[in-house]
Order: C-alpha cells, then sequence, then structure tokens
C-alpha cells in the first residue's frame, strides 16, 4: 500500500462518515461520481414529504410551485446563482435536452462538443443536428492538455456558422477539468450559446454556476451533493432564459422563465425539494471545505495505491497526465484490451460488483479503457484494501484475456 491513508472522517456526532450513510455494508462503494449516495437524514427528510404528498396529492400539487421556488432560494448560494436564474430540472441530461429542444438551428448552423462529452449528450447533439439538417463538430482535445491548449483547439473550431458550443465543466469519460471560464468570457459577443455541462461540478468546487447572458449552465445536485436522485439545476439569464423551455408542457407552460419549469405535471420532485436539507445536512455533519479536502486527499491515496498493483499487469502506466485534474475523481489508465468499448466497460464493472463486491467507475475514451475513483466523506481505506485483494484479480483475468485475443489477432492461425 502507498504510504499512509488519510483518517476516516468522523460526523459532527462522533459517527463515522460511513454511519451516517445507507450504502450497502457489503459492499465498497467509490462510485460516487455516478449516483451519489443520500445521507440517512435526507432520506427520512424525503420520506416526509412522500407522505406529506400522498396524504393529499391535490394539495400537495397546487402548492408545488410555491415549494420549488423556496427550494431554489435556498439553493442559490450553493450553486453560486441568483434564484430567479435557477430552474428545477431532473438531471444533467435533461437540461441539455432543453437547451437542444428550445434554441432553434437551421441547416448553415454548427454545434461544437468535444471528445469528452457525455455520451447521452452527445447522441442529443448529433439528433438535434440531423432534425434541423445542421453540423455537429466533434474538437479532439489531449487528455493531457492544459488549459491554453484546450482553449485553443476549441476557439480554432469556432466558424461563421457556429451557434452552440456545448463544453464540460468536470468530463464523465476522462474526469478532467474545462477553462469553461475562459471559453465563455472569450466568446462573449460573438452570439454563440455556451452550454456548460456541470454534471460533476456542484459540491466539488464551490458556487460552481457560470453565469452570463450567452450561457446556460447545468449541474446535478444528486452527485457530490447527496441529494436524492431527480435533482438539478439549469441556470440562465436574460433573453437566453426566456427562450428555454421545459421538456414538460403544463400549466406553467405561459409563465416566464424559471416559473415555467416549476410546473411540469404530476412528476415527483421530492429530490430536488429535499436538495437544500441534504446540502444544509452535509455542511452540519462535516462542512463542506472539509469534505473537499478529505475527498481530495482520499482520491490521491487511493490513485497511488491502486496504480502500484495495476502497474505490475505490465502495459502503460496506469496514472495518465490529464491536463486538469480533479482531485476527488482520480482516473487510472487500464492495461492494452480492457473496456475498449461501452460493452466490455460494463462487463468490467459487473464483474468488480459481482466478483469484488465493489462498485467502481469504469468508463472508455478513444479506445482506452479507464478506472475512475470517487470517494466521499463514507470512503475509508478499507474499501481501497479490498479493491486491490479481490477487485485487481479480476482486472488481471481480464487483461490475460485480452492479451489472448490481441495474439490472436496479431498471429492469425494458418490454414492446415
Amino acid at each position: 500500500m502507498s504510504g499512509a491513508a488519510p483518517a476516516p472522517l468522523r460526523s459532527s456526532t462522533g459517527r463515522s462518515g460511513r454511519e451516517e450513510f445507507r450504502l450497502d455494508p457489503r459492499r465498497r462503494h467509490l462510485n460516487h461520481g455516478s449516483y451519489g449516495a443520500v445521507p440517512g437524514r435526507t432520506i427520512d427528510h424525503r420520506a416526509a414529504l412522500l407522505n406529506e404528498l400522498e396524504a393529499n396529492p391535490f394539495r400537495w400539487f397546487e402548492h408545488l410551485p410555491q415549494q420549488h421556488a423556496l427550494a431554489r432560494a435556498a439553493l442559490a448560494p450553493f450553486v453560486g446563482a441568483d434564484a430567479e436564474e435557477i430552474a428545477m430540472v431532473p438531471n444533467a441530461s435533461a437540461a441539455a435536452s432543453v437547451v437542444m429542444s428550445s434554441l432553434p438551428l437551421d441547416a448553415d448552423a454548427e454545434v461544437i462538443v468535444t471528445d469528452h462529452v457525455y455520451g447521452a449528450v452527445a447522441m442529443g447533439v448529433a439528433r438535434a443536428a440531423r432534425r434541423a439538417g445542421a453540423r455537429a463538430v466533434t474538437v479532439r482535445v489531449p487528455l493531457a492538455a492544459q488549459a491554453e491548449e484546450t482553449l485553443e483547439l476549441i476557439l480554432s473550431a469556432v466558424t461563421a456558422r457556429t451557434r452552440l458550443l456545448v463544453i464540460d465543466q468536470i468530463s464523465s469519460p476522462t474526469a478532467r477539468g474545462f477553462p469553461v471560464d475562459e471559453l465563455a468570457l472569450a466568446l462573449t459577443d460573438s452570439g454563440i450559446v455556451v452550454a456548460v455541462d456541470g454534471a460533476h461540478a456542484l459540491g466539488v468546487l464551490p458556487a460552481p454556476a457560470v453565469r452570463a447572458p450567452h450561457v446556460v449552465w447545468f449541474g446535478n445536485l444528486h452527485k457530490y451533493a447527496c441529494a436524492p436522485r431527480g435533482a438539478a439545476v439549469l441556470v440562465a439569464q436574460g433573453r437566453l432564459a426566456q427562450n428555454l423551455y421545459p421538456l414538460i408542457d403544463s400549466w406553467g407552460a405561459e409563465q416566464p422563465y424559471p416559473q415555467r419549469f416549476d410546473s411540469q405535471g404530476s412528476i415527483d420532485t421530492t429530490g430536488f425539494l429535499s436538495a437544500p436539507h441534504a446540502i444544509d445536512t452535509m455542511d452540519a455533519l462535516f462542512g463542506w471545505d472539509r469534505i473537499r479536502h478529505y475527498s481530495a486527499d482520499f482520491g490521491a491515496w487511493a490513485a497511488s495505491a491502486v496504480a502500484a498493483e495495476l502497474e505490475t499487469l505490465g502495459g502503460p502506466t496506469p496514472i495518465p497526465r490529464v491536463g486538469l485534474p480533479v482531485p476527488q475523481q482520480p482516473l487510472l489508465r487500464l492495461a492494452t484490451g480492457i473496456a475498449i468499448d461501452g460493452p466490455s466497460a460494463r462487463a468490467l464493472k459487473e464483474r468488480l460488483s459481482a466478483e469484488a463486491d465493489c462498485e467502481v467507475g469504469v468508463s472508455t475514451w478513444r479506445g482506452q479503457g479507464f478506472v475512475r475513483l470517487s470517494g466521499h466523506v463514507y470512503s475509508e481505506s478499507a474499501d481501497i484494501e479490498q479493491f486491490i485483494e479481490r477487485g485487481i484479480p479480476v482486472i488481471a483475468s481480464m487483461a490475460a484475456t485480452a492479451d489472448e485475443t490481441l495474439s490472436t489477432v496479431r498471429t492469425p492461425a494458418t490454414e492446415g
């Protein structure tokens, strides 16, 4: 094991971080970045809201827009935006769909993304472009590219036809940052809308919203911020905001932004309404600065420890050069041939879950497989120790299979 692990966090009540959550104790949870985890107190709070809803559904939905408005106001400081700039959405992918469905494109238009874009968002951009006869442009950004190179590569793709840039604040498959503030500033007078996907930013970064008249920013509350699923925000200003509409037309459709997002049929929004409780609970139990520092320290230690074991399997160095790394979500390179596409990445995740009792993020980018470790206040050294003891052999097994496959491809059998 490499170096000393950070001492486990304890809450203000004296309990361990793990005890404040209700995660399955039979598993090691090292993939907070995908779906997050909710503190037990917030689970109870949401249950109380659901009981209130079911006790009188008519009264609940009649007063729901006012409750959403209160939640937006409570979330504003954490998001880093004014309450009247914040709209309620179920998740970041839905927010991206709002942007693509609300902003008109024509046959002369171009939409720019990078090759680090989240897969679901990429599919939405491609579909919107096809529908309009427009062109989707993908900019290849090296994993190791620093802010200046990243900025230059993206801006060099901008043309007179560019109408929209969709850019990650923290990418999902490669767990790296992007210079979103600099990009927004550079495109201020261009007439181009900048959509910033901050799905992984809320909580990792303090007050992460990017605010400008030509920018739409959105982020998930259910990941690092520990809210229940179905909780995300979209931030926009001025005329651009007034052109954005929710995916569900309901009785609030004719109201201005953001109020039109507060009425979206009879969907269950108790996750969104519970988000302020989750944020306040985590602050009271641990403090957000302490949470960020601990998960960054844990991530650095975990990456070093796991990389030392992966190195024994051969192949490329496990710790890649990441231009703008996110310490809370370290990225580790797998041996060649492992997790080369979506199905093989899912297969590795399933085997790690079934054979090692470890839930770990696995992604693929440019045909290269990666493990993304993302912990939180409930993460402890025992999680990594089990992953090394039981998960590394699973990866070694898949590496051996990949080597055999590659050898067969390189040296085809001769005909008899």
